[in-house]
C-alpha cells in the first residue's frame, strides 16, 4: 500500500516538472533566454526583432577613436579606417540559440547553469584584418625594443671593447589583439593599454671578463674553412662575434655561420647534355655532382678550430668541411661517344676597365670559340677557329697597340681570348705549339696573374696554337661575365693522369715607363679625359711548365717574356672641335 501511494507521490512530481519545464519553454517560445547579456546589454525575454532593435539602439553614430596608451603616452586607432561592420542579426541568432542548440540534456544543464552565471557575448562583427595588423604593428614598434646583447667589439687600435647589454620591451601582439577586439565587439572604447613585458640582460659580469679574456687571445687569428678551392676565412670582428658567454662560444651565431657557409657552396646534381651537329657542340652542361655542406658537423669543425685558436700559439687554424655529395642521374661520358667526360683545364682573367667596344668583341670571340671540337692528335689554331676579324664579321672598333702606338683597330681585345685560352691549355697539360707574348706589358692580364702570362694574336701572322694529345676529343667551353668584365676557358677531355704544374715565376731587367700618352678620340666630348692604359714598366719575365704522367716529364718548357716599357695613355676629347 505505502508503496503505492510512494509511487504516486512520485509520479505526480514527474507531471508537475514536466508542466513546469513545458511552461517554461512555451514562456520563451520564439524569445531569448534569461540572463542573456549582448555588449552589456541583457536581451533576456526578446523577441529576435526587439533583441536586433535593442542592440541597434547602443551602436555609435560613428565610431570614435580607439587610444592605445603605454605610461604617459597614448596612440589614436582610427576604428573608421577599419572598415568594421556590425553583425547584429547573427549576433542576436547565436544569442537565441543558447539553451537550443546542444541536445536536450546539455541544454537542460546550459539554462540551469545560466540562473546562476549569466551568458555574455560581444556583438559579432567583420572588419579588414589587414588594416588592423598594419596599424597595431605600427603602434608596438614605437615601443617594443630588443634586448641587446653585450657584445666585444675590435677596435682600429687592436684592443677588445666590451659593448654593455641594453635592457628591453617586448609587446604581446597577440594578447593586445584579442583585448582589442574584445572591446570592440563589447562597445567598449576606453583607453587599452599596451601588455608590455620588460626583458632585461642577464649576463653574469664574470661571464663578460672570461669572455673579453677569449676574445684577447684570439683577435689577431683567424679561422679557414676549407672545401676543394674555396675558402672562407673567419677573422677579426667576424671571429670575436662568435665569442659567446662564460668562456663558451656563441652558438646562434656559429649556426648562423654555418648557414651562410652552406649557402656559398651548396648545389644540386646537375644532369649532363651533350648536342652537337658538325663540329661544333651546339648546347653542352657538363655532369656536375650534387654538393650539400652538413651544418651540423661545420659547427662541431668551428668550435674546435675556436678551441685551437684559443688555446695555441697558432694564428691559423685551418679547418676541411664535411661536404655530401651526390650523383647526377646522366654523366657527361654516357651523353657523347667522343671519350669527353670531364675538365681538364681551366683558364681565367679580368678586363676590369675596358671600353664598351672592347667587352664587345671580348664576347664576340669567347662566343666562336664555344663549343669547339679538337679531335685527339689536331692541332687547335686560334686564328682559324676565330675567322676573319674585321668590322663585317661584327667586330667593333677599340684601342689596340700597333707600331708603338694606341689606336683604335679592329677587334681589340682579341687577345683577352687568346691569353684566357693559353691559361686553359697550360693547366690542361695540352702541348703548345705557338704561343707569342705582346710587346708591351698589358694591364688587363696582370689584374688575376702573374707577369707573363699571356698569348697575343694577329691574324694571319701571329698565332696561338696547341696540341690535342690526349686520347680523347676535347671539347671547348667559354663562359663571359661583363657586369663583372670575367672571362673563363674550359676544356673538357678525358685525363689520361697528367698534371701541370706551373712554377717559378720570375721578373727582372725592368726599365721606368715612357711619360704618358694622349691620344686624340672624336667619340668623347671635347675637354674630358679617359685613362685606358697604365704605365708599366720594361721587364723580361719567364716561368716554368711541367706535367707529368705517372711520374714520367711528358712536356715540360719555361716560356720568355720580353717587354718594352710602356706609358699611360689617355684618350683626349675632341669632339665639337
Amino acid at each position: 500500500m505505502r508503496s503505492n501511494k510512494a509511487l504516486i507521490v512520485l509520479s505526480g512530481l514527474a507531471l508537475a516538472v514536466s508542466l513546469l519545464i513545458s511552461l517554461y519553454h512555451l514562456a520563451y517560445h520564439n524569445k531569448i533566454y534569461p540572463h542573456v547579456f549582448a555588449a552589456g546589454r541583457e536581451i533576456s525575454n526578446l523577441s529576435l526583432e526587439t533583441a536586433e532593435q535593442t542592440i541597434f539602439a547602443q551602436l555609435p553614430p560613428a565610431l570614435p577613436e580607439f587610444n592605445l596608451t603605454f605610461g604617459s603616452q597614448s596612440w589614436p586607432l582610427d576604428l573608421a579606417g577599419l572598415d568594421i561592420s556590425y553583425q547584429v542579426e547573427t549576433t542576436v541568432q547565436t544569442a537565441y540559440l543558447f539553451g537550443r542548440s546542444q541536445g536536450i540534456f546539455t541544454d537542460m544543464a546550459n539554462k540551469w547553469h545560466r540562473w546562476w552565471q549569466p551568458e555574455t557575448l560581444a556583438i559579432k562583427f567583420t572588419y579588414d584584418e589587414a588594416k588592423l595588423t598594419e596599424n597595431v604593428d605600427a603602434i608596438i614598434r614605437t615601443v617594443a625594443e630588443p634586448v641587446i646583447e653585450p657584445s666585444l667589439e675590435l677596435q682600429a687600435d687592436g684592443s677588445i671593447k666590451l659593448i654593455p647589454g641594453k635592457n628591453g620591451r617586448l609587446v604581446d601582439r597577440e594578447q593586445l589583439t584579442l583585448q582589442l577586439l574584445n572591446q570592440i565587439g563589447n562597445l567598449n572604447f576606453n583607453p587599452v593599454e599596451l601588455p608590455v613585458t620588460l626583458t632585461t640582460v642577464t649576463v653574469d659580469p664574470n661571464e663578460l671578463i672570461a669572455a673579453q679574456a677569449t676574445a684577447e687571445a684570439i683577435k689577431n687569428k683567424s679561422l679557414k674553412l676549407t672545401h676543394e678551392e674555396r675558402v672562407v676565412i673567419i677573422k677579426d670582428q667576424e671571429l670575436v662575434n662568435l665569442i659567446g658567454w662564460g668562456g663558451g662560444w656563441n652558438e646562434a651565431e656559429i649556426a648562423s655561420q654555418a648557414a651562410r657557409i652552406a649557402q656559398q657552396i651548396n648545389r644540386p646534381a646537375q644532369d649532363a647534355i651533350f648536342q652537337f651537329g658538325g663540329q661544333t657542340v651546339t648546347e653542352f652542361k657538363p655532369a656536375l655532382p650534387g654538393r650539400a655542406v652538413s651544418q651540423a658537423a661545420t659547427i662541431q669543425s668551428i668550435v674546435a678550430g675556436l678551441e685551437q685558436l684559443a688555446g695555441a700559439e697558432t694564428n691559423e687554424q685551418i679547418v676541411a668541411l664535411t661536404v655530401v655529395e651526390t650523383a647526377p642521374k646522366i654523366t657527361t661520358e654516357s651523353v657523347n661517344n667522343l671519350g669527353i667526360k670531364e675538365l681538364i683545364g681551366k683558364g681565367e682573367s679580368t678586363f676590369h676597365g675596358s671600353i664598351a667596344s672592347r667587352e664587345h668583341n671580348v664576347a664576340l670571340t669567347a662566343g666562336r670559340l664555344n663549343g669547339r671540337l679538337v679531335p685527339p692528335g689536331e692541332v687547335f689554331s686560334f686564328n682559324q677557329a676565330v675567322g676573319d676579324i674585321s668590322l663585317a664579321t661584327g667586330y667593333q672598333s677599340a684601342y689596340i697597340i700597333k707600331d708603338g702606338r694606341t689606336i683604335l683597330g679592329d677587334g681589340g681585345g682579341v687577345c683577352q681570348d687568346s691569353t684566357t685560352m693559353f691559361r686553359a691549355a697550360l693547366n690542361a697539360g695540352l702541348e703548345i705549339i705557338e704561343r707569342h707574348p705582346h710587346s708591351y706589358r698589358v694591364g688587363y692580364y696582370e689584374q688575376n696573374s702573374p707577369v707573363g702570362v699571356d698569348a697575343t694574336v694577329y691574324s694571319p701572322s701571329t698565332d696561338f696554337k696547341f696540341k690535342n694529345d690526349t686520347p680523347a676529343h676535347i671539347l671547348i667551353q667559354t663562359q663571359v661575365d661583363l657586369t663583372k668584365n670575367y672571362l673563363k676557358v674550359e676544356i673538357y677531355g678525358s685525363s689520361d693522369g697528367r698534371k701541370a704544374v706551373l712554377s717559378n715565376f720570375r721578373l727582372w731587367g725592368q726599365t721606368p715607363p715612357p711619360p704618358d700618352l694622349y691620344v686624340d678620340d672624336p667619340t668623347l666630348p671635347a675637354g674630358q679625359t679617359k685613362q685606358i692604359d697604365w704605365k708599366a714598366w720594361g721587364a723580361k719575365a719567364a716561368f716554368d711548365w711541367t706535367v707529368e704522367r705517372s711520374g714520367e716529364i711528358i712536356h715540360q718548357k719555361t716560356f720568355y717574356s720580353s717587354y718594352q716599357p710602356w706609358q699611360a695613355v689617355y684618350l683626349r676629347g675632341t669632339a665639337g672641335i
